[in-house]
């Protein structure tokens, strides 16, 4: 039943991320995706940040099942909710480790 859980949150987180990636690819200046060792660098745009703090997307991220999600959600909307009081304000984030035990930093850029 363990390893199921396991399967079903990876597939959720990167069911996520697709998500994120079909956003970006439809803006004109998509996200930025930078690989880094054990992990992925992650740059929003100011539209990219615009669009998180309008659909408010940390919040359903919140309710994935991963012992992750919800802080990753919370910090989201409100890294996104402070840059995007500024004109080019943007998110960037880092996420590192296996699927199973997800850690890294988010930044709120004016």
């Amino acid at each position: 039943m363990r390893v199921v859980r396991k399967l079903v949150a990876g597939a959720l987180i990167a069911g996520a991320a697709s998500v994120l990636a079909v956003m970006g690819a439809g803006s004109a200046s998509a996200f930025a995706l930078t690989p880094l060792p054990g992990g992925v660098q992650v740059d929003l745009t100011p539209g990219d940040t615009q669009w998180v703090h309008q659909t408010h997307i940390g919040q359903t991220i919140g309710i994935l099942p991963h012992p992750s999600a919800a802080s990753f959600g919370q910090a989201l909307d409100s890294a996104a909710d402070l840059s995007s009081q500024y004109p080019d304000g943007r998110v960037v984030f880092t996420v590192y480790g296996p699927v199973e035990q997800l850690n890294g930093s988010m930044l709120a850029l004016q």
